[in-house]
């Protein structure tokens, strides 16, 4: 599923305050600064992020951005703080925005665990790749990844047809319990505000409610007014 730009720009955009709030103790820890110099360096590279993206840049722009913000930091240490916001960010923004998109999806019944497991992969989440549930089963919303700052599973959703032509089947009850012993999130807790691929989304409401009516009952109102 291809996440939209402009998408992952308002998300980002919309979050600035939360984002400013996670990465502050990040940043006091990486540079040893006080807190109010942590939140400005938070500031400016969110806002460094919003820039680079309304300009159609890459995270190559925003380093650059970055390193002409004068930000007194050794360049290496600059860089890996600054790489490391660009990352973690657009890895929360993408998650974020296919939530949306796999709620609004109609044709899209189930979704399944991906995992990448290679030597990097914490062998926690392993496990996420024996899940195959429907997309409005709960245990999304407890266990949708990733699970952490470097955590890289995912998700991907098949159609009932796909499903039926896939030879799986849907992860029991027993199976799942255990699955769920397994996974462990490493999420800072600074940074659980910024979880919004694990919010229920409002159900969508037409905004004029559709009245359907029988051929008599509307040849019974078109004669009242003959």
């Amino acid at each position: 599923m291809i996440v939209a730009a402009d998408d992952l720009l308002d998300w980002v955009a919309d979050r600035e305050a939360l984002l400013i709030a996670a990465w502050t103790p990040a940043i006091e820890r990486a540079t040893g600064w006080e807190r109010p110099f942590a939140e400005v360096l938070a500031s400016e590279l969110q806002n460094a992020m919003v820039t680079t993206w309304l300009n159609g840049g890459s995270e190559r722009d925003f380093l650059r951005l970055v390193a002409q913000s004068n930000t007194g930091l050794l360049t290496h240490v600059e860089k890996a703080i600054a790489g490391r916001f660009y990352d973690v960010t657009l890895k929360l923004a993408r998650a974020a925005v296919r939530h949306v998109r796999d709620h609004r999806s109609t044709i899209m019944a189930y979704k399944y665990g991906m995992v990448v497991g290679d030597g990097r992969t914490n062998p926690s989440h392993l496990t996420l790749q024996q899940v195959l549930l429907p997309k409005t089963h709960p245990f999304w919303l407890r266990f949708q990844p990733p699970f952490g700052m470097d955590c890289r599973c995912g998700t991907n959703l098949m159609t009932q047809s796909q499903f039926a032509r896939s030879g799986r089947t849907i992860t029991s009850d027993t199976d799942l319990a255990w699955i769920e012993a397994q996974l462990h999130d490493d999420w800072p807790s600074d940074f659980l505000p910024l979880l919004d691929f694990r919010k229920p989304l409002p159900i969508a409401i037409d905004a004029e409610p559709k009245v359907h009516l029988t051929a008599e009952q509307l040849a019974g109102i078109l004669a009242a007014f003959r």
